[in-house]
């Protein structure tokens, strides 16, 4: 048995995974794949997907597939879980990923602007999430639910008021889905990375007195990698993790330690 051999084994899952063509999504992706996991993809660039799905199959060998989605147009989730359903017969695995960004002070930040961050970050999340469990429980599946919070899930940073409002929301929700959903055997937690280096954050990278102060918040002096996310999913999505749900951990090479 798979849980027996190996409880952080994948094969037979099927995982989706928003925000999946690029970044921190993408590094999820790969750890996923490694565990033998099967993929969906989700991100609004077509071109970028199908370069990203090929590339992951052909390192991987993982069944890998990309669908091009809004996920912030919540009328259309249903039909989303309904194409990963039609794709692989089954669904095992949320990685609530995808995520928007306005960097700019509290006192700038317009009202389109802050809708355009919590509809990506926080709504999309809610309801892609209550789309995925009621096919879950309809299916008998006791999936899982990985939310991506963020240091700001926590703490205050400078220019990332919306985004700040947008990940203590995710906070709050993976905890109160990991209540509601206990019953039906669903797992829901979240990761909260750090600074990784990514096309989101690279203009903060590029500023090196922004990139010093960074990593001088960091026990272990220095930022991470999308892949440094793989183990940490790998743990969520499977067998390896049973007993654990409402959790948030933090990936950020300490930051949230000091």
């Amino acid at each position: 048995m798979e849980h027996r051999d190996n409880p952080f084994g994948l094969v037979g899952k099927v995982s989706l995974i928003t925000g999946g063509s690029r970044g921190l999504g993408l590094g999820m992706a790969e750890g996923l794949a490694r565990a033998g996991s099967r993929l969906v993809l989700v991100s609004r660039s077509e071109a970028e997907l199908k370069k990203a799905a090929e590339e992951l199959a052909a390192e991987t060998g993982a069944e890998v597939a990309g669908l091009a989605w809004d996920v912030s147009e919540v009328s259309s989730l249903p039909g989303l879980v309904d194409r990963v359903a039609a794709i692989f017969g089954r669904l095992d695995v949320l990685v609530n990923n995808a995520g928007a960004q306005v960097r700019k002070p509290f006192l700038d930040v317009t009202p389109e602007e802050y809708d355009l961050v919590l509809a990506t970050n926080l709504r999309a999340v809610f309801f892609l999430g209550q789309q995925v469990a009621r096919h879950m429980i309809a299916n008998q599946v006791r999936g899982r639910i990985i939310n991506i919070a963020s240091l700001t899930s926590r703490l205050g940073i400078k220019n990332t008021s919306a985004y700040g409002v947008s990940k203590g929301g995710v906070f709050s929700l993976t905890k109160n889905m990991a209540v509601e959903l206990a019953e039906y055997g669903i797992n829901v937690t979240a990761i909260a990375p750090g600074y990784f280096r990514t096309q989101m954050t690279e203009a903060a990278f590029q500023d090196k007195e922004r990139l010093a102060w960074m990593e001088s918040r960091i026990p272990f002096g220095a930022t991470g990698s999308p892949r440094d996310l793989a183990g940490t999913v790998v743990f969520l999505a499977s067998a390896a993790s049973d007993y654990l749900t409402g959790n948030v951990i933090f990936v950020d090479g300490g930051w949230t330690s000091v």
